[in-house]
């Protein structure tokens, strides 16, 4: 790399023992968890290195990343052409590495009787335009409470890469949303949406639990729908999948290089896996 902002603090007195690296590891809430437990497991292969990790969103970690506040930026999308401008006009050669795949995916709650649900039918919900504000538009029976079916949008802030990726896919280049529900992470949508018997929210395969489930996918009515999984994303069926990348300045060296190269083997990919996200291939 052309630069770390790394600390090295030492650890004994009188100026002698074990140095220690504290990198800085910023970005993707979607990713958040994942990368605090490869800290975690890391600090354990080379107590050496300490890696402080935060969330904000894929555009708070590019931004740290461009303003040299990090070492490693998360981001569950990649850089914009115009981030990348900014980065090269203050001295920063974004490189990317992808470090798992993700299914996008759709939550509700697990009373709703939904079963399945097209792209279409989620720009009905989810765009400006959109005309879907009542569960019944979308053919589905629902009390929730006195009669009301009424959708409750579940969405993600707007510096989210996830944010970014459906806006993108579900609603189209210069779309916008409508009035939503909006989180920080796809824990907190999954919070809500196991809370709320007509919420639908949107985000991270790793966040199922025993109140907000997946809703069977597809692009179109007449698709057969897919249910998010390892191995429909590893075969390329599951329609909304996406990978899941570090940034850092430059090609990693030293500490940054040896972390990342962990991430990427069978240990580190383990960790992936155990997280509900989707390996890298072999």
């Amino acid at each position: 790399m052309k630069f770390s902002i790394f600390a090295v603090i030492g650890l004994a007195a009188c100026g002698g023992g074990t140095q220690q690296a504290i990198l800085q590891d910023k970005g993707s809430d979607t990713m958040v968890n994942l990368m605090q437990r490869m800290s975690e497991e890391y600090s354990k292969v080379d107590p050496t290195v300490v890696i402080a990790v935060s969330g904000g969103g894929s555009g708070t970690g590019i931004k740290a990343l461009i303003d040299g506040t990090t070492d490693i930026a998360n981001a569950s999308r990649e850089m914009s052409a115009d981030e990348i401008t900014q980065a090269k006009a203050k001295g920063v050669d974004p490189t990317r590495d992808i470090v798992a795949y993700d299914g996008l995916s759709i939550y509700v709650n697990k009373d709703n009787p939904i079963q399945s649900i097209a792209f279409d039918q989620l720009k009905c919900i989810y765009g400006s335009e959109g005309t879907c504000n009542h569960w019944k538009d979308v053919g589905v029976t629902i009390d929730c409470g006195g009669g009301d079916d009424t959708i409750v949008k579940v969405s993600r802030q707007n510096n989210s890469g996830t944010y970014e990726y459906f806006l993108e896919t579900i609603i189209g280049k210069g779309g916008k949303f409508t009035t939503t529900m909006d989180e920080s992470g796809t824990q907190q949508v999954v919070d809500v949406v196991g809370t709320t018997k007509c919420a639908i929210g949107y985000g991270g395969m790793g966040y199922v639990t025993d109140t907000a489930r997946f809703v069977c996918l597809a692009k179109t009515s007449a698709d057969t729908c897919v249910v998010p999984s390892v191995d429909a994303v590893k075969a390329g069926t599951y329609p909304f999948s996406r990978p899941l990348n570090v940034y850092t300045n430059g090609a990693p060296t030293g500490a940054i290089k040896a972390y990342i190269d962990w991430i990427k083997s069978d240990a580190g990919q383990k960790i992936v896996l155990d997280g509900g996200f989707v390996p890298l291939p072999k």
